[in-house]
C-alpha cells in the first residue's frame, strides 16, 4: 500500500476515537476517489475485526449473501447461516462479536454504506436497532460508516431524526488535496516537476487523489 500522504486532522481524529472510553460511531464521508477508503485502510493497516463493501445497485438477498461471506471470511467460520433480512444479518454480527476478546477494541468497517441500502431494505431501521439494543451498551465498538453518496449519509446517518438521532459520535469530512499535498504525493512517487508544472495540472485535475494516481512521470 502506497504511504499516507497528509490527512494529518483526520487521522487525529481516528486516534481519538480509538484511545476514548466508549464506543465509537464515525461517519467518514466525501466525494468519489478522495480516498476515504485508503484512509481507513492505511490507518488500521487493514486490522478489522469486520469489513463489509456495500454492492453497487444489488438487491437486498444479494448484500445479505455478501455480509454472510464476510462473517464467514472474518469468523473463520463455514456453519455462519443465511440471513431473509437484515435484522437476523445484525443479531448474528452482534453474537459473534460477543465472543471476541472483551478487553480488545473491535473494528467494524462498513464501506460504500449507501449502496447497502437497497430499495425496500430493512437496513438501516437494523443498524438502528443494532446500535441502541447492543451497542451502546458497550464501550468496546469502533463502527466506521464510510460513502460517497453525502445526501444519503447527512439524511439516513447525520441527520437521522429516528433511532440514530446524535448517535453519530464523530463525522469527517475527506476533502480534496491541497496543492501542497500534490506536491507532496507527486515527490512520493519520484516525480521531479517543478511548481509550474504542478500548478497546471492542479489546474486540471483538482485536488482528487485517484486522479493523481493516474499520472506517469514521463
Amino acid at each position: 500500500m502506497e504511504r499516507r500522504i497528509g490527512r494529518d486532522r483526520e487521522c487525529e481524529e481516528l486516534s481519538r476515537a480509538m484511545e476514548s472510553s466508549r464506543s465509537e460511531f464515525v461517519v467518514l464521508y466525501g466525494r468519489r476517489r478522495i480516498g476515504k477508503t485508503f484512509l481507513v485502510r492505511s490507518f488500521f493497516k487493514d486490522r478489522f475485526d469486520f469489513h463489509y463493501v456495500g454492492a453497487h445497485k444489488a438487491k437486498t438477498v444479494v448484500q445479505l449473501q455478501n455480509f454472510r461471506k464476510a462473517l464467514i471470511r472474518y469468523g473463520d467460520n463455514a456453519n455462519v447461516p443465511s440471513f431473509s433480512n437484515w435484522m437476523e444479518a445484525f443479531e448474528y454480527l452482534a453474537s459473534w462479536l460477543e465472543r471476541l476478546d472483551s478487553t480488545k477494541r473491535k473494528i467494524l468497517f462498513f464501506d460504500e454504506m449507501p449502496w447497502i441500502d437497497a430499495k425496500q431494505s430493512d437496513f438501516v431501521a437494523a443498524l438502528e436497532y443494532f446500535w441502541n439494543s447492543w451497542v451502546s451498551m458497550r464501550d468496546d465498538i469502533f463502527l466506521i460508516a464510510c460513502g460517497s453518496a453525502t445526501s444519503w449519509m447527512a439524511d439516513k446517518l447525520i441527520d437521522n431524526p429516528g433511532g440514530l438521532h446524535n448517535r453519530i459520535t464523530r463525522r469527517i469530512y475527506l476533502r480534496p488535496f491541497t496543492l501542497h499535498e500534490c506536491e507532496e504525493y507527486l515527490e512520493s512517487r519520484g516525480f521531479d516537476w517543478d511548481r509550474y508544472q504542478i500548478i497546471q495540472c492542479f489546474m486540471a485535475l483538482g485536488g482528487v487523489p485517484f486522479y493523481w494516481s493516474l499520472l506517469e512521470k514521463e
